[in-house]
């Protein structure tokens, strides 16, 4: 019996792996064939302030590859029409509490960007691996291992930075139930992220993000968790970046979650113009916080 529910994980990773891969190729095809027919047709955003800035863009600075990771605050750009993005990586987490220790390590975290239709217009798919250690005092040790629930959304480009107005895009987005049982939440759970950022001068820019999502706890009870970030990333040098940023999470309705702070840090580096690695880490601010968070390291690339 346990070859057999093996061989049907195996099974159902190895489908979420395929669907990613096919649709990122699907996706690059289709995109290459529209980007020189409608490279004029389809303005960047979907909305413009009525002031707009008269400062010319910087077009080195455009063609660079811009992640959403390692930062938990998402960029409020776009991968662009005719462009496909992968981000992968991995992270641990570690968090003790009265002598008890749980460990999560999460393996691949691909998530693929497409730009499709427009330039406003970006998919989003993205799936982990996850593997769970716990260990009690007096009591027995456990291990989970699986696929945490599939990420499927959208950025839509709201506007272009104006003077003081921010750049800003809204992000529909929802957890769909295809995790192992342990991971799972067993329902779909929707939400949106609204990034707005401004561009402080050459080599400073703050990137704030406003989430609402539905959430199951601990008891499987569901509610409304509301996430507030605010970011400040550095360009050190042409080819190396740096970020500090701050995260809440608050849940709403709640049976056991908690209001968590978190401070958290890293740096990337351009391996070129279409390659990025990354090294991240972050710690709990308060006593309901993970002890140790979003640590770890990645790796993303654009065609």
């Amino acid at each position: 019996m346990p070859i057999f529910v093996t061989m049907r994980l195996c099974l159902r990773h190895f489908l979420i792996c395929r669907l990613i891969i096919t649709f990122a190729v699907v996706a690059l095809v289709s995109a290459d064939r529209v980007v020189d027919a409608q490279d004029d047709v389809f303005p960047k955003t979907l909305f413009r302030w009525s002031q707009e800035s008269a400062e010319p863009q910087d077009e080195e600075h455009e063609d660079k590859i811009v992640t959403d990771r390692p930062h938990f605050s998402e960029a409020s750009s776009l991968v662009g029409l005719g462009r496909v993005q992968i981000e992968t990586g991995y992270t641990y987490v570690r968090d003790s509490d009265s002598g008890s220790v749980v460990q999560t390590h999460s393996f691949g975290e691909p998530l693929l960007r497409a730009g499709l239709f427009a330039e406003w217009f970006e998919f989003r798919l993205g799936y982990t691996y996850l593997v769970e250690q716990s260990r009690t005092p007096g009591g027995p040790n456990s291990r989970f291992s699986g696929s945490d629930d599939l990420y499927v959304g959208a950025k839509l480009a709201l506007t272009e930075q104006s003077g003081w107005l921010p750049e800003m895009a809204i992000f529909p987005q929802a957890r769909i139930p295809t995790g192992s049982s342990h991971f799972t939440n067993s329902q779909v759970l929707p939400g949106f992220n609204l990034a707005y950022s401004w561009k402080l001068n050459d080599w400073i820019e703050l990137e704030c993000n406003t989430q609402l999502n539905r959430r199951r706890d601990d008891f499987s009870h569901f509610y409304t968790e509301f996430i507030q970030t605010a970011n400040v990333e550095y360009d050190l040098t042409d080819r190396i970046g740096a970020f500090t940023e701050w995260i809440v999470f608050v849940p709403s309705g709640s049976l056991t979650a908690q209001t968590e702070h978190y401070f958290h840090g890293g740096f990337v580096y351009l391996l070129s113009n279409d390659v990025q690695i990354d090294i991240h880490s972050a710690i709990g601010l308060n006593r309901p916080a993970d002890n140790l968070a979003f640590t770890g390291m990645g790796l993303s690339f654009r065609f």
